[in-house]
């Protein structure tokens, strides 16, 4: 009898762990933490763009375009193997005080969200021409990318 005991309570966690371990757990978002590698305002010429890099070839055209500037950032060799480049660069902008942020960097299960924002304040501002730009490493991955 007390076999048939264990028995029972044996099958009756068997089915009740069974069940539960099928049923994929949902996706829950994850805040990327992006590493600097440059942030300013101290380029002119080019084109306003928002990318998301995966090879040196693609970082190395990036760079000459911004030679100016390259010097002073934090990072310029990334292991394209563990890491991607998130790179938001504005259209030029008619003073120094001009800005582009990016916000927050979220990765959901189908992509990978880039919220930026631009400030400056024409009536207040040192004039020249000026094109901010803000560029990060983030964990290697396939996702896309989405910028808003």
């Amino acid at each position: 009898m007390r076999t048939l005991f264990f028995a029972i309570i044996t099958l009756i966690t068997l089915n009740s762990c069974s069940e539960s371990d099928n049923t994929p757990s949902p996706f829950v978002p994850v805040t990327i933490t992006p590493v600097l590698i440059g942030k300013g305002n101290d380029i002119s010429g080019l084109t306003q763009i928002s990318l998301k890099i995966t090879n040196q070839t693609d970082w190395n055209t990036l760079l000459s375009s911004m030679n100016t500037v390259s010097n002073t950032f934090a990072q310029t060799t990334i292991d394209f193997v563990n890491y991607d480049i998130i790179a938001i660069i504005d259209d030029e902008r008619p003073c120094t005080n001009f800005s582009i942020n990016i916000d927050s960097i979220t990765e959901y299960e189908n992509n990978i969200t880039v919220q930026y924002s631009s400030s400056g304040d024409i009536n207040n501002c040192f004039n020249a021409v000026v094109q901010p730009y803000h560029i990060v490493k983030i964990p290697k991955s396939s996702k896309p990318v989405i910028f808003q």
